[in-house]
């Protein structure tokens, strides 16, 4: 939990571009079949879409109450998605890192209730929704992908909410750690105490009696 202004980060500014190659073409196919596969016909269909978005550290993928625009899969860096409750504390929901799939929210008829904004320097390959919504109606393969991993995020998200109910800090601060590998020495440990439902000062107990633990 943190209360920060929330009108001090800006989005991604347009100028900037990367160029796109055969490797991320590569990671992002790779990426969607193993979720489900999507025929070479599809495929080339979607291929001339895919693009770029270079985001800095603390710029935002998307904001509450956006549209989903685009899919996105991270290629390189850390996301962070979280909400603000009526106090404006920030609560960290989720972590996204190399080859997972982002999007503003599940629905594209539905507004964002969730913030999405980067913990470093952040590449993502993205493919614009309506694309995806307009060639789906010719390749049937892209409703059973987007399916299945809208399914995926949902049990993920409603795992992590009944393990915050019913087990203690410690359990869930090791089971953060075997999640997210190596992640605690990449991003401020404030955003992990938030995502943990604990404050900065209990994680930092948690943090002395895990290295005693260790040392013994």
């Amino acid at each position: 939990m943190r209360h920060v202004p929330y009108h001090t980060h800006s989005m991604t500014p347009a100028s900037r571009k990367m160029k796109l190659t055969d490797k991320h073409i590569i990671q992002l196919r790779t990426s969607i079949d193993k979720i489900y596969p999507l025929g070479n016909e599809c495929w080339t269909e979607i291929e001339p879409f895919i693009y770029i978005k270079e985001l800095d550290n603390n710029e935002y993928f998307s904001k509450e109450g956006q549209l989903t625009k685009e899919l996105g899969l991270i290629s390189n860096g850390i996301l962070r998605i979280f909400y603000l409750n009526e106090k404006g504390e920030e609560w960290n929901k989720l972590f996204l890192q190399k080859n997972d799939f982002v999007a503003a929210g599940i629905s594209p008829e539905k507004k964002s209730i969730t913030n999405i904004q980067a913990l470093s320097k952040t590449i993502i390959l993205c493919i614009p929704y309506a694309e995806l919504i307009k060639i789906s109606t010719r390749h049937k393969e892209i409703n059973s992908f987007i399916q299945k991993l809208t399914f995926e995020y949902l049990e993920l998200k409603q795992a992590r909410e009944i393990r915050l109910l019913s087990e203690e800090a410690m359990s869930n601060y090791l089971l953060f750690r075997s999640t997210f590998p190596d992640l605690e020495s990449k991003i401020q440990h404030y955003h992990i105490a938030s995502y943990l439902g604990i404050t900065p000062t209990q994680l930092s107990r948690l943090r002395k009696k895990m290295n005693t633990y260790q040392q013994m």
